[in-house]
């Protein structure tokens, strides 16, 4: 049953790591947009048919918008990946005194009351936000990007894996305290020290 909860968590986490593939993106992108404006132009290709997200060019508004909204992939597939890496951000300062299985104790009543509550309400008015986009078609009111839902779908999703990580080791813990079975070295439960 451990296995398959490390699993899902790393299952998760696995989204998080697609989602650095962003990164090129991102910088492709901000290259584009610094040599659109050097040349002074403001549709850079144009095609017959409408492409989801994009519209019928690839334009300065575009390109500046799909910046913003590739950043956006990148956080919320991203926070996943950094929990379960242990590179989040955390109070240490106190647990690093602690032994693992009060560090385990803590991890386990921080997901169940702050993570897990957090996590399921705002998955629940993200799916909301989006399907709000679906329905009405939003899109750029300047000419950048259309479709704005499929951006928006990262909101959920990003939120939901969250969820579906923080129940996986809200289980995993709680299994490894009542087996008395606590690894001293588990990312999840041993925070990481600034000065190492």
């Amino acid at each position: 049953m451990i296995r398959f909860l490390k699993a899902t968590e790393s299952g998760c986490a696995w989204f998080g790591k697609a989602a650095a593939w962003t990164v090129p993106l991102l910088v492709l992108g901000t290259c584009l947009t610094i040599l659109m404006v050097q040349l002074r132009l403001n549709v850079l290709v144009e095609w017959d048919a409408r492409l989801p997200l994009l519209g019928e060019h690839l334009s300065l508004s575009n390109l500046t918008e799909l910046q913003w909204h590739l950043f956006a992939v990148m956080t919320m597939l991203g926070g996943v990946y950094a929990l379960n890496d242990n590179s989040h951000v955390c109070v240490d300062f106190l647990a690093c005194r602690f032994s693992p299985r009060t560090r385990a104790i803590v991890t386990l009543l921080g997901d169940l009351l702050l993570m897990l509550p957090f996590t399921v309400i705002m998955t629940l008015y993200a799916w909301d936000y989006m399907m709000s986009a679906f329905h009405s078609g939003e899109g750029s009111s300047y000419g950048g990007l259309s479709d704005r839902w499929i951006i928006k779908a990262f909101l959920p999703l990003g939120f939901g894996l969250l969820v579906v990580f923080g129940v996986a080791r809200v289980l995993r813990i709680a299994i490894q305290l009542a087996t008395s079975s606590i690894p001293s070295d588990t990312p999840a439960v041993t925070p990481q020290r600034l000065d190492e």
